[in-house]
């Protein structure tokens, strides 16, 4: 048999109006058949969905595709009108990663690398989406008592806030209390906002989103306000708590100067290494010793020798002569004197009296007693300078025996002196410490008040004029044309499975009757 065709004589056989007997006809499997069916199940190709019947179907559905339509547009309308408006309003900021060098030594140094300046402009960005900014606006705005922040708000949202309230596990008997609605305004505030870094620069861009659009500007302001207040104070509190540990660490810093130059000066003090004036002193009494000896020396040169020049004079070189200038004196010179007038006066006394006069005798007893008075003076001084010979020998020797001391004292002397500086140089490392510490701490405290942070607002917020996002007219004729090509849709899919339904019967009677023929043939 050939596919969509079935021969009469089949279809009579399978009635049971015609039996041939089977030993006087042969069986021909290939034999032709002897006419056409043209009834309802003739063997056609058809598609497994009629695009025509689904034409037909969306024709049919014409009330479908109205209900529809009115549906969606009533949607549209209704998402149009509880759907609030959206106002964005934005400011920017332009943060400079090298800060402001107002002094020499600064706490942070200088960012030159690129990826270094591109993470510290994140930080930024950061600092300004931070709960401590976040927190600071909502109490500075009171966004705790506003409806849109604090989940109370009415509009289109109210029902997914009722469904949201509904499912919340809020069971306390005031509904929602003081810190869920500061919970819900933060973070309401941080989902309204929008903190980004524009490319490759510097600049921040900080968009606020509401219902209002000014408040939008208004909270996007204050923002930028509260960040470099905040930074500020970051900065500060570093500065302060540098501050407090240079100040901690000053007084014991202090204690260890004091304790090592405590310990230089009773080091000195116990090895005689300094006097008052800060000099060591064997230092300053071999010198002083050297010049004394030195002195004494001199003195004794001087002594021996107008001792020497007193022992080579007598009373005739001393009548006759110069007087030496060692033996020269107050009374010599009187005595001198005396004895030339007596000896005046005996010549005349000779020339006029003769010389066995008894006045010319007394002359020269006086005369005599003048010679005696000298010599005895020449002896005096001779005396005199013996004695003072003998003294200053003896100084000689005293200053030249404790100059040798002295001497021998200084090899002990320097090895003190290297165990004082090595204490000196202690007490010069902890005091220079001290002093960086103390200037340090000084800096820090000054820059405490200083905001060196070089963060300007170049582009301020303002209330924007359009909303964002489409307007009520295109979300309804979006809904409009959505229920329209809903109901096309649905009259489609009835007329696809009209026609899939078609098909599958004819393919069910088909299959039936092939079945039937079969077993005729077979009997």
């Amino acid at each position: 048999y050939q596919a969509g065709y079935e021969p009469a004589s089949s279809a009579r056989r399978a009635a049971g109006a015609y039996r041939p007997d089977r030993t006087s006809e042969p069986s021909h499997s290939g034999d032709a058949p002897a006419s056409h069916n043209d009834g309802p199940d003739s063997q056609q190709w058809k598609p497994l969905i009629d695009p025509m019947q689904v034409v037909r179907a969306v024709g049919k559905s014409k009330a479908l595709i109205v209900t529809t339509t009115i549906l969606g547009a009533a949607l549209g309308i209704a998402i149009a009108l509880s759907t609030p408006k959206k106002y964005e309003a934005t400011t920017e900021l332009i943060v400079d990663p090298r800060d402001l060098k107002l002094t020499d030594r600064d706490l942070t140094q200088a960012v030159v690398a690129s990826d270094a300046t591109l993470a510290i402009v994140e930080n930024q960005v950061r600092v300004l989406t931070s709960g401590t900014v976040l927190n600071k606006v909502v109490d500075k705005l009171n966004l705790v008592n506003d409806p849109e922040f604090n989940g109370q708000g009415s509009g289109g949202l109210s029902v997914m806030s009722l469904i949201r309230s509904v499912l919340s596990r809020n069971d306390g008997p005031g509904g929602v209390d003081d810190s869920r609605r500061r919970a819900l305004a933060v973070g309401n505030l941080a989902e309204s906002l929008s903190v980004e870094r524009g490319g490759k620069t510097f600049v921040i861009t900080v968009s606020a989103t509401t219902q209002n659009g000014e408040k939008s500007a208004l909270i996007a302001n204050t923002m930028t306000d509260v960040f470099l207040q905040t930074f500020g104070q970051i900065q500060s509190d570093t500065a302060g708590r540098a501050t407090d540990e240079l100040t901690a660490r000053l007084d014991e810093l202090r204690k260890g100067v004091e304790a090592a130059e405590r310990k230089v000066e009773d080091f000195r003090a116990s090895h005689d290494l300094v006097d008052a004036q800060g000099h060591l002193i064997s230092d300053d009494e071999m010198l002083k010793l050297n010049e004394q000896l030195s002195v004494a020396r001199a003195r004794t040169l001087e002594l021996n020798a107008r001792a020497a020049s007193a022992r080579s004079v007598d009373v005739n070189s001393v009548l006759t002569g110069t007087l030496p200038e060692e033996i020269n004196s107050n009374t010599m010179s009187d005595l001198r004197s005396q004895y030339a007038s007596l000896k005046q006066e005996a010549d005349r006394a000779a020339i006029r009296f003769g010389p066995r006069h008894p006045e010319l005798q007394a002359l020269n007893a006086q005369i005599d007693g003048a010679r005696d008075r000298i010599a005895a003076e020449l002896r005096r001084i001779g005396s005199s300078l013996q004695v003072d010979l003998k003294r200053a020998v003896q100084l000689e020797q005293d200053l030249a025996s404790r100059l040798a001391q002295l001497k021998v004292r200084s090899g002990d002397v320097n090895s003190d002196l290297v165990s004082m500086r090595e204490l000196e140089r202690e007490a010069a490392a902890k005091r220079s410490v001290y002093e960086q510490f103390l200037l340090r701490a000084k800096e820090t405290g000054e820059q405490k008040d200083i905001n060196t942070a070089n963060i300007n607002v170049i582009s301020k917020a303002f209330a924007p004029l359009e909303s964002n996002g489409p307007s009520r007219v295109v979300v309804a004729l979006a809904g409009l044309l959505l229920g329209f090509a809903s109901g096309i849709g649905l009259g489609a899919m009835r007329g696809a499975y009209e026609s899939l339904r078609d098909t599958a019967n004819s393919r069910s009677r088909r299959d039936r009757s092939t079945d039937e023929r079969r077993t005729a043939y077979q009997d």
